[in-house]
Formats: C-alpha cells, structure tokens, sequence
C-alpha cells in the first residue's frame, strides 16, 4: 500500500467540442475532503449523530441517516444543481470548513449557465484497488465559452423527516474552459486500497 492514498480523492475532467471531439482531458488528485465527511465518518465510527453545514452555511445534526433514495443520494437528476457533482467560477483555494462552492454556475441555458445532466454512479475495481464515485455531464448551450475553476460533490442526506444538501469535496482546478455547443464530463471520486 502507498502512503497517501488510502481515502484520496481524484477528478478526471474531459472536454468536447459542439462536434463532440475530445479537446481537452486532465485528471488530477483531489484536495478535496472537507470537515463534512470527516464528520460523517466520526459519526459512523461513534455511533453518534452527525454533525454537519449545509450548503447554505447552517449547522445542524441528523441523529439518524435513512439510507434510501428519497432521504440518501449523491445522482443528481438532469437540472438539479443542489445535489450530485457541481461546478462553479470561484478560484478561492479549498479550505476544510467549505460547505458550497465559491460561485457554483447555474442550470440552464442563458449566459454564464450549463445544463446539469443525470448524475450516474461511478465505480472501478482493479485487484484490491476500488475507486467509488459520481459521473455528471454538463453541456454549455450558453452562446458563449464558460470557463470552470472549481467542482465540488454534493450530498443529500435526510433522516426520514427532512433532507439537508452537504458539501462532501471541493477542488480547484485549473481553468477548464467548456466551448459553446460543447460538453464537459466530470468523474469524481475517492480511492480506496490503491496498488
């Protein structure tokens, strides 16, 4: 096992043009894992609620997590840019207190938008290695070049009564520019027992 890498995060970001040919591709390690997580795990780990901020800067606690996909999911449905993988302008770097992009794009089709496509589980296993994650689409029909500085995972998580959405990882990346008429495709995800 290598030092470093057990419970990393890691990003593969790949860009098209309007005629969906690959323009750009980068793949990076994430410094990504916010207090968020390390919370939930704490909490899994004591047997004890869990403590976290939401997106919109509120503290709060669940003292139980329905693990449903009414109350429980990071599969985003196509337009919904409150849960799964997220992208924004912002270029502040990654602090472990983060609980929302600096400046997350929108959904839509006006100018400085992108559609937020479904959400879909991404998972590889090689021997003992495991990478578990999240894949999302975005398309920019904007009419103009968008450019994303940052991406983040975002949670719902409800204990039967009410959901609350939770920032999990947050990176900086370098300025990824997505073409009118083109789409970026992100997998974000966290590495377990690498070689």
């Amino acid at each position: 096992m290598k030092d470093g890498n057990v419970g990393s995060s890691f990003y593969e970001i790949e860009v098209y043009d309007k005629n969906g040919e690959l323009i750009d591709k980068k793949r990076g390690k994430g410094d990504s894992i916010l207090r968020n997580l390390a919370n939930l795990f704490k909490a899994l780990r004591d047997g004890t609620p869990y403590s976290f901020t939401n997106t919109l800067g509120n503290s709060g606690q669940l003292t139980q997590i329905v693990l449903d996909s009414d109350n429980c999911s990071m599969l985003g449905s196509a337009g919904a840019s409150d849960v799964g993988i997220v992208v924004g302008t912002g270029t502040t770097a990654v602090s472990i207190d983060d609980y929302n992009l600096e400046s997350k794009i929108p959904h839509g089709t006006e100018t400085g938008q992108l559609s937020y496509g479904e959400c879909s589980a991404y998972d590889n296993v090689s021997g003992d290695q495991i990478d578990v994650g999240v894949q999302r689409s975005f398309d920019n029909n904007s009419g103009s070049d968008i450019t994303i500085n940052e991406i983040g995972l975002i949670a719902m998580m409800g204990d039967g009564n009410v959901n609350v959405f939770i920032m999990l990882m947050r990176d900086v990346i370098s300025a990824t520019t997505v073409p009118n008429g083109g789409r970026v495709t992100i997998k974000y995800w966290i590495r377990f027992n690498p070689a």
